[in-house]
Parts: structure tokens; C-alpha cells; sequence
């Protein structure tokens, strides 16, 4: 079968003029505003790490300072006993001194034998 459009007929879908093909432009690379931006990202994340890294330090040795304070407490009661009964020996160590007689007293030559 033939096709009954004649070739000098004009086709019913119009079609564009024939020009220079549009030229794709390619596009910019942004690779080292990537890489910056990903640089900076791990910066933050390493701050913000940090921080919590010294939050969570500093909740944990006030909680073991808040344990140990009783027997901070218990540790002072102790010192102050100790330094009383210190200065009770010292007074009866000087009331001792006192009660012993001096070198004057005993004769300067000993009896011969």
C-alpha cells in the first residue's frame, strides 16, 4: 500500500528550523566546598563531642566527690581528736618535767665504791 499524501503536501506537525544544536554547558564543580563543608561538619561534631565528653566527667567526679564526703568529714572529726589527745601528752609530758627533780639537785661527785 501506498501512501496517499502527496510529497509536495504539506506535513501536519510543524517542525522546528533547523539550527546550531544548543550547547550544554558543564556544569562548576563545587568538590572543595564539599570537602570544606565536611571539614567544618567533623569540627563541630568533635566540639560538641567534646563537651559532652566533659559534662558527663564533671557529673561523674561531683558524684564521687558527694561519696567520699562523709568520710571527708569522718576524716576531719578524726584529725581534731588526734590534736586533742597531741596536746593532752604534751601537758602531762611538760607536767612530768616539771615533777622531776633537776641535775642541781644530785651531787656533783658520786660515791666511791
Amino acid at each position: 500500500m501506498e501512501s496517499t499524501t502527496p510529497a509536495s503536501a504539506p506535513s501536519a506537525t510543524p517542525q522546528a528550523p533547523q539550527g546550531p544544536a544548543p550547547v550544554a554547558t558543564p556544569k562548576k564543580s563545587y568538590a572543595w566546598v564539599w570537602l570544606l563543608g565536611s571539614c567544618l561538619g567533623i569540627v563541630i561534631l568533635g566540639f560538641i563531642a567534646l563537651g559532652a565528653l566533659g559534662w558527663w566527667g564533671a557529673r561523674k567526679i561531683k558524684k564521687e566527690i558527694q561519696k567520699k564526703s562523709p568520710d571527708i568529714e569522718q576524716l576531719k572529726e578524726n584529725v581534731e581528736k588526734i590534736n586533742r589527745e597531741g596536746a593532752e601528752w604534751e601537758k602531762k609530758a611538760k607536767e612530768l618535767r616539771e615533777s622531776l627533780p633537776s641535775q642541781e639537785d644530785f651531787p656533783s661527785e658520786l660515791p666511791s665504791l
